[in-house]
């Protein structure tokens, strides 16, 4: 065989390998998106009833903790945009701004590192988005649940990807909501089973989202994050955090608090556009104030911190609306009228910090009951899969014919 006969022969046989690969990899996403159940969903319901929950009653403001769980080291070669971030620097960087958790949630694997600590909570970032960074943080992950869809996700979809997260962790929390409008606002409205959502990230705030989520009934606590990609530089670090009321690191106490919505979100002034160093940032993190009351009385909320005065308190209900504003105040109190289905509190301490403290919200009972509107329509599931599998097996039937026709042809020939 000639040089140039055995060139073309192996240009042949890759442009085979290759035309096999894509189209094994075209009936992997093409399984994963067919395979997606239908759901229908209930009518969501607003928070109602005589009983009022709420999350902070039994704080005790000396166990407040400094949390981060969404943090990013180099993995795949930097291919996922940790870049510089080693486990060791990452190490130095927040045992520096005084963290007592930082968690270190790479995409698509659970980190070991620091696995020997007593505060160690195995975390992950899910999800490949191409276009639309549908993700979410998975806490307390147990082992990563690695389908997801690359392209577009609709309201079926990303209601099963949280899911089967949720079978595989403790806690699915929907990563930067508003960043490139993963999740749509709409979608919140009758989007289930989820506890947690990241209110504040970098990328992009999420209060919208919440509020619409909070306004149809679902129990949704906010978490506050840096999402942070190079740890050395230093305008990605002490952006948000999450403060914990946990008497100590050990996971299940953490986990506990997590539920009943014993956290509150903490943002920082924008030092992004406004560079600190990060000698700067670790004073301010240091001197970090926090919630020292968030107490019902009857049905009045009253409010402080461990600063003198709080520079602007707001408390907001229903749809997002804001129910009364204090400005320059020790304590700051609202009274829960009758037709509030639940009120949320965010407090601009000194300028520098803001706190985002979770609703108090209205029940049936005195202890709360999530509501899960998602349900399997079997019938039109059945239905949708036999039409794929005959359409697919039509195909088949096509391509198949098509090969015959053309290798006749070329006998005659």
């Amino acid at each position: 065989m000639s040089k140039e006969n055995k060139k073309k022969g192996f240009w042949h046989y890759f442009g085979r390998v290759m035309a096999g690969i894509g189209i094994g990899l075209l009936l992997v996403v093409l399984y994963v998106y067919l395979s997606v159940p239908t759901y229908s969903f209930k009518e969501p319901r607003p928070f109602s009833g005589d009983y009022l929950y709420n999350p902070y009653q039994d704080m005790q403001p000396e166990q407040w903790k400094k949390y981060h769980f969404h943090c990013h080291s180099r993995k795949f070669f930097g291919l996922t945009n940790g870049r510089k971030s080693k486990e060791a620097t990452i190490d130095s960087v927040y045992q520096a701004l005084g963290y007592d958790h930082y968690g270190i949630s790479d995409y698509m694997g659970i980190n070991t590192h620091g696995a020997e600590r007593e505060d160690y909570i195995p975390a992950y970032e899910h999800g490949y988005g191409l276009f639309r960074k549908t993700h979410q943080i998975c806490i307390g992950a147990e082992k990563v649940y690695w389908p997801d869809f690359l392209f577009m996700q609709n309201l079926n979809m990303k209601q099963h990807i949280i899911n089967k997260l949720g079978e595989r962790c403790r806690f699915v929390m929907p990563a930067h909501a508003s960043f490139t409008k993963g999740y749509k606002v709409s979608d919140m409205i009758l989007l289930s089973n989820y506890h947690l959502i990241e209110v504040v990230n970098p990328y992009g705030n999420a209060f919208e989202h919440w509020d619409k989520a909070l306004s149809n009934g679902h129990r949704v606590y906010a978490l506050g994050d840096d999402d942070t990609h190079d740890i050395t530089d230093v305008r990605e670090v002490c952006h948000n955090l999450t403060m914990i009321n946990t008497p100590n690191l050990d996971p299940e106490h953490v986990y506990d608090a997590l539920d009943k919505g014993l956290c509150y979100a903490v943002e920082f002034d924008n030092w992004y556009h406004h560079p600190m160093t990060l000698a700067e940032k670790v004073e301010q993190a240091h001197k970090l104030p926090h919630l020292t009351r968030a107490e019902l009385v009857g049905d009045t909320l009253f409010v402080e911190t461990s600063n003198d005065k709080m520079q602007e308190v707001k408390f907001i209900g229903q749809d997002g609306k804001v129910l009364k504003t204090e400005e320059n105040t020790a304590t700051a109190y609202y009274v829960i009228q009758p037709d509030d289905t639940y009120v949320r509190t965010e407090i601009n301490v000194n300028g520098l910090q803001h706190f985002y403290l979770n609703p108090v919200t209205r029940h049936t009972t005195p202890e709360p009951i999530d509501q899960r509107l998602d349900v399997v329509n079997k019938s039109q599931t059945y239905l949708y899969w036999f039409v794929y599998v005959v359409a697919g097996a039509a195909m088949i039937w096509y391509l198949i014919k098509k090969a015959q026709a053309k290798k006749q042809e070329q006998g005659e020939n």
